[in-house]
């Protein structure tokens, strides 16, 4: 026998949800999907509290609902599913604004100017809209990392960040772009699905204690972003990856938010 009785906690107090369950599938909304041998299927907000699989018995604890408080804010995605440019190729970023990796249409893209550092070198780059989607030409003669960002002005300044791989093997000469709320990688690579992915957050170049760094990817159906990570006394902390496609981490300090793509092949 595989199959398990499954209890779910509520202030304390632990009631039978369902008996003979033998699948549960964890959802990136908090969600928790449920079958059992009768073929009964349940969905519930909760979390795996424990588990004594000798004694087939799973106790979840249940998740109340709280109200999503969407802001705005920027990030940048390539336009190309590879990860990665060729040398030679002409290279475009795509730039939204909105919350949790769902865009605005109507969210305004007034005074936001664009740079791009490849070898230590910063230069800017044009940005325009194209089907009605912003785009950010980098150029056809890039070869290395290159580092982007974005900037909007205004009563909350917004910055999107992201690194690009233009050409094969570039693992090194990352540099902190010097913003003055920024997320950078550790040690840039090509994320793997199933490993720990580090950053630290700098404030004015300073390590930024404490602060509360929100991820999200791009399949999520959660309304929220699914994860919270908090940095440490070195502003780092660490992520590990689950889902297939790029992350995208958003810091919030004062009256600045900036964000970090990570961009994935797979």
């Amino acid at each position: 026998m595989c199959e398990a009785n499954v209890y779910l906690s509520r202030s304390g107090q632990e009631e039978l949800l369902m008996e003979g369950v033998d699948r549960i599938v964890p959802g990136d909304d908090n969600s928790i999907f449920l079958e059992s041998i009768f073929g009964e299927r349940r969905v519930v907000k909760a979390r795996i509290k424990e588990m004594e699989l000798v004694r087939h018995r799973i106790v979840l604890e249940e998740i109340q609902d709280v109200e999503v408080k969407p802001h705005q804010e920027l990030w940048l995605e390539p336009d190309t599913n590879h990860g990665h440019f060729h040398p030679g190729e002409e290279a475009r970023m795509k730039l939204f604004k909105g919350f949790n990796m769902r865009p605005d249409e109507a969210a305004s893209m007034e005074e936001v100017e664009g740079f791009v550092m490849v070898n230590g070198r910063l230069q800017e780059a044009s940005l325009h809209k194209h089907h009605d989607v912003m785009e950010m030409d980098l150029g056809q003669e890039l070869d290395g990392l290159a580092q982007i960002y974005v900037h909007q002005k205004g009563d909350t300044e917004l910055y999107a960040t992201a690194v690009m791989e233009v050409g094969h093997h570039h693992h090194h000469g990352l540099q902190p772009l010097g913003l003055p709320l920024e997320i950078v990688p550790l040690d840039y690579s090509h994320a793997r699905l199933g490993e720990n992915y580090g950053l630290q957050v700098l404030k004015d170049g300073r390590p930024l204690a404490g602060a509360e760094v929100k991820a999200t990817f791009a399949a999520t159906q959660s309304r929220d972003y699914p994860h919270r990570l908090k940095t440490d006394e070195e502003g780092k902390c660490r992520l590990f990856l689950t889902a297939r496609g790029n992350y995208l981490f958003s810091v919030t300090d004062g009256n600045i938010t900036t964000t970090y793509t990570l961009i994935k092949s797979f």
